[in-house]
């Protein structure tokens, strides 16, 4: 007995693309791992949620998403779409945006910003990424580790903690390298810590430029409270909102420091400088005496005295170390010394 061919539409089914990253049905608070073909014939059935995690670059999730019936096609092709700047949009029954997040690879870019797109209903939360971020990594492995969510809006919540999480870590690491700079600075400055005050500060703008948009387009969420999510859900996202704002006060505090940092090293520059001048002025002002005599008596005109003196150098030299030390006292006399 033969087994019939297996057509194209059904290896579509079977076979998991590229794209596809992770998957999961929550029933009443547990987390169950759904396979690619189990996400194209699941029904989702109120209180229970999914969360599909996949990458955009792949042409089979592109096609799986452009003819997802249940999506509009306006937002299909947003989150398929290369913008990178923080928004949010409502609907009806959902929202969808774009988050500002850390990758996990820097990478040939050079730069550690990402882009998290996602779509939330009350069935589903779908995020969408090009590159691997801290937030959703993060929030994988909580899933797996058991946590429990009772609604797509109280994940949505967990993946701003992440979000967050991934910032504060990034902060932490950027404090501690301000800690050793100002360390240096009040013992023993190092030539280098300008050039590196001048780097963190570049980072924390940036991190400033994801966190400030993030904050305000979420709180506008907190604030228009749609009626599909449950009220305590709602809490949840106040609360992971609360940690974005305490985040935003890290950040401005931290940029202060590394201001006035790097202010205090302009000033022991300046400082510095000026003792340097301070110094050959000094200098200058003691030669200057001895510098008029050995010129005067280095002219080559008749009547130069004591030109057949052998003690003639001797009484010029006693002269010139005399107007030094004259100099001296006037330099300390008129407290410039």
């Amino acid at each position: 007995m033969h087994n019939p061919p297996v057509s194209p539409q059904a290896l579509h089914v079977l076979y998991e693309p590229a794209g596809f990253i992770c998957a999961f049905r929550f029933d009443d608070g547990a987390a169950t791992a759904l396979k690619w073909h189990e996400i194209q014939t699941d029904t989702v059935v109120a209180p229970a949620f999914t969360w599909l995690h996949l990458k955009t670059a792949d042409v089979k999730v592109q096609q799986w998403l452009e003819h997802k019936e249940d999506i509009p096609e306006h937002i299909s092709e947003f989150l398929l779409s290369n913008d990178t700047h923080p928004c949010l949009h409502t609907t009806t029954n959902g929202v969808y945006g774009t988050l500002a997040d850390i990758k996990m690879e820097i990478g040939d870019t050079g730069t550690e910003k990402g882009a998290l797109h996602f779509f939330l209903d009350g069935s589903r939360l779908l995020t969408l990424r090009t590159q691997a971020l801290c937030s959703t990594n993060m929030l994988r492995q909580k899933v797996l580790d058991g946590a429990r969510f009772h609604n797509a809006m109280e994940l949505f919540a967990e993946l701003l903690r992440c979000l967050a999480d991934g910032f504060n870590a990034r902060l932490e690491h950027l404090n501690d390298n301000v800690d050793d700079i100002e360390e240096s600075v009040l013992s023993d400055r190092r030539s280098e810590d300008r050039s590196e005050l001048s780097a963190i500060r570049r980072q924390l703008a940036e991190l400033r430029r994801h966190i400030t948009p993030e904050r305000r387009l979420l709180s506008q969420l907190n604030r228009l409270r749609p009626a599909w999510v449950p009220s305590s859900a709602l809490e949840e996202l106040t609360h992971a909102l609360d940690e974005l704002n305490d985040l935003h006060l890290t950040l401005e505090t931290l940029y202060e420091r590394a201001k006035l940092l790097q202010e205090e090293i302009a000033s022991q520059m300046s400082e510095q400088m000026n003792r340097n001048l301070m110094a050959l002025s000094i200098l200058t002002a003691l030669l200057m005496p001895a510098t008029l005599v050995s010129g005067i008596f280095g002219m080559n005109v008749a009547g130069l005295p004591g030109l057949h003196d052998e003690a003639s150098f001797l009484m010029v030299m006693g002269v010139m170390g005399g107007l030094g030390v004259a100099t001296v006292g006037l330099l300390k006399w008129l407290k410039i010394w």
